[in-house]
């Protein structure tokens, strides 16, 4: 009898590992890989001037030689690349002397000798906001933004000889947020880079 229990309780043992090992061909295992896809904003500083041939790529290369009271055509826009945005833009005038030395000028004295023709229809300042111009609609991909300035004036009467052989260059900086769920106007939109 105590043969047959142990024969009894080998085969219930045999049967349990055999079972425990179908049982894990009844396991499974299962992984799902979402990707999600955003776009991106991208925008592109364009800068032409308007000559008698029409509206060309303003020279980068060649600087254009000015005498006091002299008008230039510089035109500056923001073309968008990639996704609807908003666009913000700012400019620097740097005035280097003719030893090679940045000139350090009051804003007041810059302003009264090298002046932008802006496009205060199209583009907009906040009170807060400093030097930032915001430009009043979104832009659409592949579009770009109407002139952000169009002329530099350099006043007569205010240059005078200590600024012969001044170089005066002019950089445009522009930032894009992206308008999907930011906002319902360019001056509401967040995120703007920090500079």
């Amino acid at each position: 009898m105590k043969r047959k229990i142990l024969l009894l309780a080998a085969v219930v043992m045999c049967v349990s590992i055999i079972a425990s090992g179908t049982l894990a061909y009844f396991t499974s295992e299962d992984e799902v890989h979402n990707v999600i896809t955003t776009n991106a904003v991208d925008i592109q500083i364009e800068e032409w001037q308007e000559t008698e041939n029409g509206l060309v790529p303003y020279p980068k290369d060649n600087p254009i030689a000015v005498m006091p009271g002299a008008t230039v055509s510089k035109i500056a826009t923001v073309k968008n690349i990639e996704a609807e945005a908003y666009i913000r833009a700012k400019f620097e005038v740097v005035v280097t002397g003719a030893d090679g030395g940045i000139m350090e000028l009051s804003p007041e004295t810059l302003t009264s000798i090298v002046t932008l023709t802006m496009n205060d229809e199209s583009w907009l300042r906040k009170d807060d906001d400093g030097e930032w111009w915001y430009y009043n609609v979104p832009v659409e991909v592949g579009a770009s933004t109407e002139a952000f300035f169009t002329e530099v004036v350099f006043d007569g009467s205010n240059i005078t000889n200590e600024y012969q052989n001044c170089t005066v260059e002019i950089t445009v900086k522009a930032q894009g947020v992206q308008t999907a769920n930011n906002g319902s106007n360019v001056m509401e939109a967040a995120g703007w880079p920090v500079e």
